[in-house]
């Protein structure tokens, strides 16, 4: 009972416009995300393709295969609907999704500040400090294509990274937390090749009229609540869901698509496994404690 009144506090909690400027997306660069989560198996890494919204002065990290997936069951449901013999009786296919990335990074340069987004059924966000990474830039380079970047090496969040960045591409961020180089990153690894960052492509979308801007409807909150919030999902999953009932996970991705259907027209929903290979188990987080 006490797990749950903490978790009810937490959820109906005001949800906030963070005091924060929008800044214009000029460029989006992809990467893909490998690591080695499961240590059991470290012939079967983690991959995900991400992708890194780009302004002057502000950067949003999120992940691109989440997107596609969200945008391939919409896309199921949809013609579905269209193609039903009856749409008064609806028995629907849906391919679920596999593990992906729920956090979200907005990085704010000028500002030093770092937001961060998560989703514990419904959506949270948290404001900190944005990480001062001391970078040393080493005279070694290297090509990605017709970019040229230049390395630099550092030690956070208890690995030694070795990162790539590009002069040619004015921004100062990079994926995930990573920044404060005085050029794009556009690729990192740590010493143990666990954590890779590898460098896909860069695109320049100054023309898209797109903005950057953490999510007004979010939940505020704090890291402390947030994982208090977990631990009482892990401890109580069905009282955990029900008590999120009426919050905001409905406004985003399949779910607000689920929601404009008329419930009382499906009469069945097959959910078939996803063939994602990834694997939900993680016991080599990406963050390690430093050693004392």
């Amino acid at each position: 009972m006490k797990n749950l009144f903490i978790c009810s506090a937490l959820l109906f909690s005001t949800t906030v416009c963070l005091a924060q400027k929008s800044d214009r997306a000029v460029g989006k660069a992809i990467y893909e995300f490998i690591h080695i989560r499961d240590t059991a198996n470290r012939d079967k890494p983690y991959k995900e393709t991400m992708t890194l919204i780009l302004g002057r002065n502000a950067s949003a990290y999120r992940s691109l295969t989440k997107q596609q997936q969200e945008e391939m069951m919409a896309n199921q449901i949809a013609n579905q609907i269209k193609s039903a013999a009856d749409p008064n009786h609806l028995s629907l296919t849906i391919t679920s999704a596999g593990p992906v990335a729920k956090e979200e990074y907005y990085q704010y340069i000028n500002d030093k500040k770092l937001y961060t987004e998560d989703q514990v059924i419904n959506y949270y966000i948290f404001e900190e400090p944005l990480p001062a990474i001391k970078w040393a830039i080493q005279k070694d380079t290297m090509s990605f294509g017709t970019l040229h970047a230049q390395m630099a090496t550092t030690h956070f969040k208890g690995r030694d990274y070795t990162a790539w960045f590009c002069t040619d591409l004015p921004f100062n961020n990079g994926p995930w937390k990573l920044n404060g180089l005085p050029g794009l990153i556009l690729e990192a690894s740590d010493s143990k090749k666990e954590v890779q960052f590898k460098f896909n492509s860069f695109e320049d979308i100054s023309n898209l009229n797109q903005s950057i801007l953490p999510p007004a409807d979010d939940i505020k909150t704090t890291p402390q609540d947030l994982a208090r919030l977990k631990e009482t999902m892990i401890k109580d999953p069905m009282g955990f869901v029900k008590a999120s009932n009426g919050g905001n996970a409905s406004r985003r991705g399949i779910n607000s698509v689920m929601d404009s259907i008329d419930q009382s027209k499906v009469t069945s929903v097959n959910v078939v496994k996803s063939t994602s290979s990834n694997t939900s188990v993680n016991n080599n987080p990406i963050e390690l404690p430093e050693k004392k």
